[in-house]
């Protein structure tokens, strides 16, 4: 797409999806353009918003007629740029009008739903019929979307038990780059219904964790569950950090939480600050919360993980455990920001339990051996630590002041926005965080981590091996001979 032929383009999106639904603006199309990685990225020469898999597919083949890259946005929560645009002739592709709920099938227990619809809107509304997805969104749900978790493949609600979203997908609906659409799963097959993932060869699995390189996902079918009757919940204060990881790694063998995590000094003093005071009183903890058809089971289990967590800390109060369940995407902004609105750059590994120990050492060892430029800056540094399954997940956060959050996040905590106008740009700081950011990546990696959330950040084809990105690539032939969709993802072209 040149300069000359974009008028043509835009009139042409307009006449599928409306000339309300095409952004042009240049302030706007820098917004939808950017994400959480403070990484340089092009900013995107339209921006379309679909309402439909028929307007979604055929955006895809008039830009793909035009020669411009498509990329797909969902709540903009990703941090290693995956869908930020790599050419400025990018199409940006806005998923959240479609939004809608399909179908649910409370018998066969799955449902259909449009990839632009966000965790919250899902939890509650198949809550009105007494289920859920065994995954049930990240922390940022209030405005990530079942297509961006789907792409980054995310964790967090229900994934103790649950793993990560890409475990409760049964099959998908996917807008190829000729704007071709692709079903997978039963779903694929004539006649049948989205109630079974394996028809024949996985091919749902290569469209999950690619960070939207392989195609757009328009809907989702996900598998269900009965909503629990009873969740409980515990908090156990510990001395350490490797304390934290072992209380968890012997609670995570038995497959009874639906979430396990740890929480350090600088989440404690997050939440004191908007209310869970009694946190500030202690260094380190583990949460626990279990799900349960009824008060006696759902106790019986949290008592056995309780008798667990006891021989490595000390219960405390359960409140912590308990509001985030009660209100599980209300939270956004105490993860997005620090306790006095510093900026959040995280970084993240999925490790083995039996490397579990020698994470913690190396990056608090790594943490050490920096501690004069955190200092410099004024860089703190946070530990957030989940059990997925049975894997170990450990996410070190960098928070600093930076003016450039503002831009942001000011439409996820407006309120913060008089106080990030009084704050400076520190260029330095910002390249002092990227930089550790990426040496503790490197870090991670050395210990045989590996990560979800990929984008165009984490060094992912260096790292597999030589047969198996020759196939990988193979495949993104096949569905986008052209490399049209999201180039630069995975490493792809």
């Amino acid at each position: 797409m040149t300069t000359e032929t974009t008028p043509q383009l835009v009139d042409t999106l307009a006449g599928i999806v409306g000339a309300e639904h095409v952004i042009t603006d240049q302030e706007e199309r820098e917004y939808f353009s950017r994400d959480l990685s403070f990484e340089r990225a092009e900013i995107a020469e339209i921006v379309v918003q679909p309402g439909s898999t028929e307007e979604l597919a055929a955006v895809v083949r008039v830009a793909h007629e035009a020669g411009s890259p498509v990329v797909a946005r969902g709540g903009g929560m990703s941090y290693t740029r995956g869908f930020t645009p790599q050419g400025p002739s990018t199409v940006l592709i806005d998923m959240r009008r479609m939004d809608r709920i399909v179908e649910v099938d409370t018998e066969s227990l799955y449902a259909v739903v449009e990839c632009g619809c966000t965790w919250k809107q899902l939890y509650e509304e198949l809550g009105e019929q007494g289920v859920r997805t065994p995954y049930f969104g990240p922390l940022s749900g209030k405005y990530a979307t079942v297509g961006g978790a789907l792409s980054q493949n995310s964790l967090f609600y229900g994934s103790g038990v649950h793993g990560t979203v890409a475990d409760s997908v049964l099959g998908l609906e996917v807008v190829l780059a000729g704007g071709e659409v692709l079903r997978t799963g039963s779903w694929a097959r004539k006649g049948s219904t989205p109630f079974f993932r394996y028809n024949g060869p996985d091919l749902t699995g290569p469209f999950l964790g690619d960070t939207g390189a392989l195609g757009i996902k328009a809907r989702a079918a996900l598998r269900l569950v009965p909503r629990p009757a009873v969740t409980v919940g515990a908090c156990f204060a510990v001395d350490s950090l490797a304390d934290s990881v072992r209380a968890m790694q012997e609670m995570a063998n038995h497959g009874l939480a639906a979430e396990i995590y740890g929480l350090d000094p600088f989440y404690h003093d997050v939440l004191s600050r908007i209310g869970l005071d009694y946190l500030a009183e202690h260094d380190w903890s583990v949460h626990i919360v279990v799900d349960g058809p009824d008060e006696p089971t759902a106790r019986a289990s949290l008592d056995f993980l309780k008798g667990i967590a006891a021989r490595h800390g000390r219960e405390i109060d359960p409140t912590a455990a308990t509001a985030f369940r009660a209100d599980p995407f209300g939270a956004v902004q105490s993860v997005l920001l620090g306790p006095e609105g510093e900026l959040w750059l995280p970084i993240h590994a999925f490790l083995p339990y039996s490397t579990s120990q020698k994470a913690v050492e190396a990056v608090q060892a790594f943490m050490e051996e920096n501690r004069e430029t955190l200092e410099k800056h004024g860089i703190k540094v946070s530990y957030l630590t989940a059990a997925s399954g049975n894997d170990f997940v450990f996410e070190p956060s960098f928070y600093w002041f930076d003016q450039l959050g503002r831009f942001r996040l000011e439409r996820i905590a407006s309120e913060a926005a008089a106080e990030w106008e009084k704050t400076p740009t520190d260029l330095e700081a910002r390249a002092a965080v990227l930089d550790l950011r990426r040496r503790l990546a490197a870090t991670f990696d050395a210990l045989g981590g590996v990560h979800i959330q990929v984008g165009k950040y984490y060094d992912y084809a260096d790292r597999l091996e030589p047969k198996t990105w020759e196939v990988l690539r193979g495949f993104k032939s096949i569905v986008d001979p052209g490399g049209f969709v999201n180039p630069g993802s995975l490493g792809l072209g």
